[in-house]
C-alpha cells in the first residue's frame, strides 16, 4: 500500500510553507513575507497519531504568469494538484477573498480532488468570522480555521486530514526508504544542477530556467535505478558568501543547502564544464569533505567542450590535488548522457563512506611504517596503533607517543598510506583523531 499524498495549495503569501513547517516538524522550507518565496514543490513525512502520509508544500499560484519562471512554478504546482490524495487549500483569513484565489478554487474544482479549505493566520477570529461566507462562496464547505504559525488548531487539522485519508501505519518499506543514502546536489548557481536534478528523475520535478538562482528550497525525491534506492535533494546555487546579502532570501536559502550537506551521506557537486573548476568550486568540494561526506565531482555539460574526458579529468587533479581520491564523473543533463556513470560513482562512494577494514590489515600497516614511512617512526614522533573506531565517514584513531609531534603532514601521510595499503576508500574522505598512549 502506497503513502496518501497530501498537498499544501493557495495563491502567494497565505502561509503555505509556514502551514508545510509546521506539520513535518521541522523548518524545510524557507518562510518570508514576500511573494513567490518558494518555488519547487517540497516534500515531507507526516506521522500523526499512528499515521504517516506524504505531505507537499507548492509554490503560490498566478493567475497571470506570463513570465517564463512564473509559468513553469504555476505548471508545476498544478501537477503536483493532480498527484494529491487530499488537498489543503490556504486561503489568508485576515486578507479575504482574492481573485487569484478563486482562480486557485477554480482549477480544484475541475480537479474533482478532496479539498480542506485552511482559513490561515486566524488569530482575530472576529475577523474570520465576518468573511467566513466570502470564504465559503469558494465552494469548498469543509473547513478549519487555523494559525500555522502560532499552532492554533493544527491538531483539528491533522484529525481531519486521518479522517479523509484513514489510518495508514508506518510501513517497513518506507523505513527502508528513509534508511537509503541521501545525495545532495550542490554547486554555483546555473551550473545545470536543477537540470541534472530531473535527469535523474527523468521528470520536470525542480523550476529549470535560464535564470541563475532559480531554485531556491532544497527539492528532495525518491529514485530508484537498477534496484537500488537512493534520495535525491536539489539544493540553491552557493555563491561566495561576500556576495550575499545578510538575511536575504538567498542567505536562507544558502544556510539550507549547508543543512542538507550536513544531512547527506554523498554530495554531488555539479561544475560547468565550460567554466572548469573555479576557487568557488574547490570552496565548496573543501566545505563537503570537511564535514565528512562522500564526494562526486560532476563536471556537466561536458557535450559543450572539446576535450578528452580523461584530459579534463587530469586537469581537475592538476587544479584541485586534494580532490584525487574522489571521482571526476562526465555529464550532459540535457541529452541524459553519463547517469549510468554518475550512479556507479555514487555507489563506489557510498560503499566506501560505510566500510569497515580489519584490524588485522591495520596492524599490519603500523608494523610496515619503519619501510614505508621512515620518518614517521624514527623522527620525534612514534605511531603504535591505528584503530577503526566509526563508519560514515570511516573515523580512525592514531595512537601516538605524543600529540604535540602531530601536524597536518603527519597526518595527511598516514591517510595516503591507509587508502594506499589498506583500502583506497575511494570518494570518502577519512577522520583521523590522534591520542596519547597512556
Amino acid at each position: 500500500m502506497s503513502m496518501a499524498v497530501v498537498v499544501i495549495a493557495g495563491r502567494t503569501n497565505v502561509g503555505k510553507s509556514t502551514l508545510f513547517n509546521r506539520l513535518i516538524g521541522k523548518r524545510k522550507a524557507i518562510t518570508e513575507d514576500a511573494e513567490g518565496v518558494t518555488r519547487d514543490s517540497l516534500k515531507g513525512l507526516v506521522d500523526y497519531d499512528g499515521t504517516v502520509f506524504e505531505l507537499y508544500d507548492t509554490c503560490g499560484v498566478f493567475s497571470d504568469a506570463e513570465d517564463e519562471m512564473l509559468s513553469s512554478m504555476r505548471n508545476r504546482a498544478f501537477k503536483t494538484y493532480e498527484k494529491a490524495d487530499l488537498i489543503l487549500f490556504v486561503v489568508d483569513g485576515r486578507a479575504g477573498i482574492t481573485a487569484e484565489d478563486e482562480y486557485v478554487a477554480e482549477k480544484l474544482r475541475k480537479l474533482g480532488k478532496k479539498v480542506i479549505l485552511v482559513i490561515n493566520k486566524s488569530e482575530n477570529p472576529k475577523v474570520v468570522e465576518a468573511n467566513l461566507g466570502e470564504f465559503l462562496k469558494l465552494g469548498f464547505t469543509d473547513y478549519v480555521i487555523i494559525s500555522a504559525q502560532h499552532g492554533i488548531n493544527v491538531d483539528v487539522l491533522l484529525d481531519k486530514i486521518v479522517q479523509y485519508i484513514g489510518k495508514q501505519p508506518f510501513e517497513e518499506k518506507i523505513q527502508q526508504n528513509l534508511e537509503c543514502p541521501k545525495i545532495a546536489i550542490v554547486g554555483k548557481p546555473n551550473v545545470g544542477k536543477s537540470s541534472l536534478f530531473n535527469a535523474i528523475l527523468k521528470d520536470d520535478r525542480a523550476t529549470v530556467t535560464s535564470i541563475p538562482g532559480t531554485t531556491r528550497d532544497p527539492v528532495d525525491e525518491l529514485v530508484n535505478f537498477e534496484g537500488k534506492s537512493y534520495v535525491f535533494i536539489d539544493t540553491a546555487g552557493l555563491r561566495r558568501k561576500s556576495r550575499i546579502e545578510y538575511k536575504s532570501l538567498e542567505h536562507y536559502s544558502v544556510a539550507r543547502t549547508i543543512d542538507v550537506i550536513e544531512g547527506a551521506d554523498v554530495v554531488l557537486l555539479v561544475i560547468d564544464a565550460t567554466e572548469g573548476v573555479t576557487r568557488q568550486d574547490k570552496r565548496i568540494a573543501g566545505l563537503a569533505i570537511r564535514r565528512g561526506k562522500a564526494l562526486v565531482i560532476v563536471i556537466n555539460k561536458c557535450d559543450l567542450v572539446k576535450v578528452s574526458q580523461e584530459e579534463y579529468r587530469n586537469w581537475v587533479y592538476a587544479e584541485a590535488p586534494f580532490l584525487d581520491s574522489y571521482d571526476v564523473v562526465f555529464t550532459s543533463a540535457v541529452k541524459y548522457y553519463g547517469i549510468k556513470e554518475l550512479f556507479k560513482a555514487i555507489d563506489e562512494a557510498y560503499s566506501s563512506y560505510c566500510r569497515t577494514v580489519s584490524k588485522a590489515a591495520l596492524n599490519k600497516l603500523v608494523s610496515q611504517l619503519p619501510i614505508l614511512s621512515p620518518n614517521l617512526v624514527f623522527g620525534e614522533l612514534k605511531i603504535f596503533s591505528i584503530e577503526q573506531v566509526g563508519t560514515k565517514p570511516p573515523k580512525f584513531t592514531v595512537v601516538v607517543n605524543k600529540k604535540e609531534h602531530v601536524n597536518q603532514q603527519v597526518s595527511k601521510t598516514i591517510e595516503n598510506l591507509i587508502r594506499d595499503r589498506v583500502d583506497e576508500f575511494r570518494g570518502s574522505p577519512l577522520i583521523l583523531t590522534f591520542k596519547e598512549r597512556r
